[in-house]
């Protein structure tokens, strides 16, 4: 009984065994357990010159319209490879109806098997590395991405991937299984040059080393006075060590040592030449690889995005198509930005993946980090000698990433920078007030302010020509950034202590303050007479209803809606505009002229206008100056002014 079930168990473990070693999933046929010699390597299937031959013809075919499908030319060429595999059918199957990759991928598969395809190009060895097979999945995919084919083109891009070898080193060069596959003749020299130059030098430095041992073993035995066979001399016939022995094997050091510097300098020329070309051109193949990866990767992303988008019916808050909040892309999307990594790892010096790592990573929110590829970017921008307007987003970019940080100083200088490179006038009209009002209210420093102040008020005037070019909105934002514009330069007078220049700018802050509330007049004078004229169309309708005054009565409502939303557009301006701050600082220069009256004409229009605080303090200051006029004893404005000297 106890054989019996020995042998039943040593069966099972062989059976189970050899299922272990031999199971294969999709796409990993050809795997390295080949030992006898089965199944043919690429090359021999595909030679590089029809592979140049297809590259060629697909070249070709873009230029004429009769040219037959791209996919079906590489299918001819590639399915012969895979046609050799055990059970062909169920491979062929699962690698083109498996639908790995779909129009309704989750997301979360997608990023695993992004994982699993970076597992699998390290040096697990689970598939070949063939530059042929590579080229031929590569070039399927790029067909597919441009049919918009995306889920194809990512299934055959990861195939691609996972015959591509991704090392570059100096080993890997002259290699020959790599050599084999390779149509360019002219490279395949260079690389076995390389080969030969390389073994020239370390057989030298094995020479050199051979000499100077055979130079202190002479000396040794001539210090000892012992006995040395030569190879000139018969076997089993030694004799002593002579001068001109030692004079003879430093000879050869010498020797050996020129050998080696020939050596050394023709290896060099050969790296530079040979090999270096090779490690800059592959690092470039390779990053680029992985980023057009990587932008199949985020389309996938955005096109499960439109799953997520739902439309709002309802008039509670608002009307129209919304995304849902999806946490894990607002705070990190690890498979693009992993591959953005990968490329990055692969070629530092690629500028268009650094600037893309950089803005995936600003929009999870990783602002240090953004920036410091920001940072690098512009680095490679100024190597690559691009004008300054094409690197005016980047200064910008870092400019707001430093303000973020509250870096403020640092953030000063990629401002200007941005504003002196920004090609777009109108751009830099608006960049104009931010940067003003920027280096008035973060950094106090008013001279900066003052010239970009001045700047965007000189736009300004030329604005006013087509100012039937903005938006309602528009304009009236535009009236509350010159309430804004003239306040701050009046700021850097009154530091300067120049009565006579902050006074006027201070007037004309409130010019400009003024009109706002004339446009808020005129549209509440509106709204009274189409109110009054609606109210009579309605009383009409009470005797009669016609189609006419029905009409008549919806564009009434209509204009109604239209001049109630101006007016709120206006209040808004009027509330955020500092208006009422320049009246009470305009009063106090009122005040410090002796004149009591326009000083409390000030403080009176601030009670119609002002805030429960700025009211407050009005009629602390109206309480004030009555008193003052009647005493004539002089009293302090409320609230006591820091920059008052006796010179107001």
């Amino acid at each position: 009984m106890k054989q019996a079930r020995l042998k039943l168990g040593v069966i099972l473990l062989i059976i189970f065994g050899l299922g272990v070693g031999v199971r294969t999933e999709a796409d990993e046929q050809d795997q390295r357990l080949d030992p006898a010699g089965i199944y043919k390597l690429p090359h021999e299937v595909i030679p590089p010159a029809t592979l140049r031959t297809l590259k060629e013809n697909l070249l070709n075919s873009s230029d004429t319209e009769t040219a037959s499908d791209p996919i079906t030319m590489i299918r001819q060429v590639l399915d012969p490879y895979y046609a050799q595999f055990v059970d062909p059918k169920r491979t062929e199957e699962e690698r083109r109806l498996g639908r790995i990759f779909t129009e309704k991928t989750d997301r979360n598969t997608l990023r695993l098997l992004i994982l699993k395809m970076l597992g699998k190009i390290t040096g697990g060895q689970q598939l070949r590395d063939s530059p042929i097979l590579f080229e031929l999945h590569w070039l399927l995919s790029q067909e597919h991405a441009k049919k918009k084919q995306n889920f194809k083109a990512l299934e055959e891009a990861l195939a691609a991937l996972r015959y591509r070898d991704f090392s570059h080193t100096e080993e890997s060069f002259p290699k020959e299984e790599r050599l084999r596959e390779l149509y360019d003749t002219n490279e395949i020299d260079r690389a076995r040059q390389h080969a030969k130059v390389k073994r020239e030098l370390e057989k030298a430095t094995l020479d050199l080393e051979n000499a100077k041992d055979r130079v202190h073993l002479l000396e040794a035995a001539s210090a000892r006075e012992k006995d040395l066979i030569f190879e000139s001399n018969p076997p089993r016939n030694a004799r002593k060590v002579t001068s001109n022995d030692i004079s003879l094997a430093k000879q050869n050091v010498k020797n050996a040592d020129d050998s080696l510097k020939r050596a050394a300098s023709a290896y060099k020329d050969s790296f530079e030449n040979n090999y270096y070309p090779f490690f800059k051109r592959k690092s470039r193949e390779d990053a680029d690889t992985i980023f057009t990866l990587a932008k199949l990767v985020k389309d996938s992303e955005n096109e499960n995005k439109e799953r997520l988008k739902v439309v709002n019916k309802t008039s509670v808050s608002g009307q129209g198509i919304f995304v849902l909040f999806d946490y894990k892309r607002n705070t990190d999307f690890f498979a693009y930005a992993a591959l953005l990594e990968l490329a990055f790892r692969l070629d530092p010096e690629h500028s268009q993946v650094v600037l893309a790592l950089a803005e995936e990573l600003k929009a999870s929110g990783k602002k240090a980090k953004s920036l410091d590829f920001f940072l690098k970017f512009l680095a490679l921008a100024l190597k690559e000698n691009k004008t300054p307007a094409e690197i005016a987003y980047v200064y910008r970019a870092i400019a707001s990433l430093h303000t973020e940080l509250k870096q403020y100083v640092l953030a000063a200088e990629f401002y200007e920078k941005y504003y002196l490179s920004e090609p777009d006038p109108k751009k830099k009209g608006i960049y104009a007030f931010e940067l003003g009002n920027f280096f008035e209210s973060k950094l106090g420093n008013l001279e900066s302010g003052k010239k970009y102040y001045e700047d965007w008020l000189q736009i300004r005037e030329q604005e006013k020509a087509t100012a039937s070019d903005l938006s309602f909105t528009d304009s009236q934002e535009r009236i509350r950034m010159e309430v804004l514009a003239y306040l701050g330069i009046s700021k850097l007078y009154r530091y300067e202590k120049k009565p006579p220049k902050e006074k006027e700018e201070l007037i004309r802050s409130i010019q400009a303050y003024d009109r706002l509330r004339e446009n808020l007049r005129l549209e509440e004078e509106k709204y009274s007479l189409g109110k009054k004229e609606l109210l009579r169309i309605k009383k009409g309708l009470l005797e009669r209803t016609n189609d006419q005054d029905m009409a008549q009565y919806r564009l009434k409502s209509l204009e109604m809606e239209e001049s109630k939303e101006k007016m709120d557009i206006i209040r808004t301006k009027l509330d955020t505009s500092p208006g009422p701050r320049a009246m009470q600082r305009l009063s106090v220069l009122y005040e410090f002229e002796k004149d009591y009256g326009q000083s409390k004409k000030m403080n009176e229009e601030i009670l119609k206008v002002g805030n429960q605080t700025e009211i407050n303090l009005a009629l602390k200051n109206i309480e004030r100056i009555n008193k003052i006029l009647e005493d004539g004893m002089q009293r302090d404005p409320y609230p006591r002014d820091p920059l008052s000297g006796d010179t107001y």
